[in-house]
C-alpha cells in the first residue's frame, strides 16, 4: 500500500521502520523456534503480535525479561509445553540481521534526504541498534521506549514530525505492518507498506525519489 495524495509534494525526509523493513521479520526467528517445540508455526506469533503485554515493553513499562517469564507461564498454560526462557529471548533476537539491499538504498539516499528510523522497539534494544545501524546516515532514532509510546499511537508521529522539522507532506514512512500507516497517513505523510527491497525502490520512484 502506498498513499498517493502527496506524490507532488517535495519530499525532504525518509524514514523507515526497523524490524522487519531495515532488519528480516520481527516474526521469524519465533517461528522457526515454534517449529522446534513442536507447535504450528505461527502459535508463538500471538506473543508479540497485538499482544498487549509486549505493548507494555515496547512502550517501556514493563521489562524484557519479566515479559519473557510471562510468555513460558503462558505457553505452558496454553500449550503444554514447557520453553527455556533464554532460548525464547534468543529466538526475539534471531531476526536482527540488517538486510544488506536496505542498506544499499539508506546509503544512496543519505545525502539527498533526510533519514531517521520510527520503531516499535525495547529499551533493551539501544545499544544494538546504536552499533549495528549506520548512524551516520540517520538523523535520528526515535524508539517508542524512549518516549512512552508506540505506533500506531498519532501522538509518535507527530513527535516524528517535530524531530523531523518538517510538513507531513514532505515525509515518506515505511512500514512492514499495515495497521502502522494509517495514522501516518492521516497527517499528510506518503506512506508504503514494505514487502521487499525491489518493491520499495518502485514505490519510492513513483514519489519521485
Amino acid at each position: 500500500m502506498s498513499t498517493p495524495s502527496t506524490m507532488t509534494a517535495a519530499i525532504r525526509a525518509v524514514v523507515f521502520d526497523w524490524s522487519g523493513v531495515l532488519t528480516e521479520s520481527p516474526l521469524s526467528g519465533l517461528r522457526r523456534y515454534s517449529v522446534e517445540l513442536g507447535l504450528p508455526e505461527t502459535a508463538l506469533d500471538r506473543y508479540i503480535r497485538g499482544d498487549e503485554e509486549f505493548s507494555k515493553v515496547e512502550r517501556g513499562e514493563l521489562s524484557v525479561r519479566d515479559f519473557l517469564k510471562g510468555v513460558c507461564v503462558r505457553v505452558r498454560e496454553e500449550h503444554g509445553v514447557e520453553i527455556e526462557i533464554r532460548r525464547l529471548g534468543a529466538a526475539m533476537v534471531d531476526t536482527r540481521t540488517l538486510r544488506q539491499p536496505m542498506l544499499d538504498l539508506v546509503a544512496e539516499l543519505s545525502g539527498r534526504y533526510t533519514l531517521a528510523v520510527l520503531t516499535n522497539n525495547v529499551a533493551e534494544n539501544r545499544e544494538h541498534l546504536a552499533t549495528t545501524l549506520p548512524l551516520d546516515h540517520f538523523a535520528f532514532v526515535l524508539n517508542s521506549a524512549d518516549v512512552g509510546v508506540r505506533k500506531p499511537d498519532p501522538l509518535i508521529y507527530r513527535e516524528l514530525l517535530r524531530r523531523l522539522d518538517c510538513e507531513a507532506s514532505e515525509v515518506v514512512y515505511i512500514d512492514d505492518f499495515a495497521e502502522n500507516l494509517p495514522p501516518a497517513a492521516d497527517l499528510g505523510m506518503s506512506t508504503i507498506e514494505f514487502t521487499d527491497p525491489e518493491n520499495l525502490r518502485i514505490r519510492l520512484a513513483e514519489l519521485g525519489i
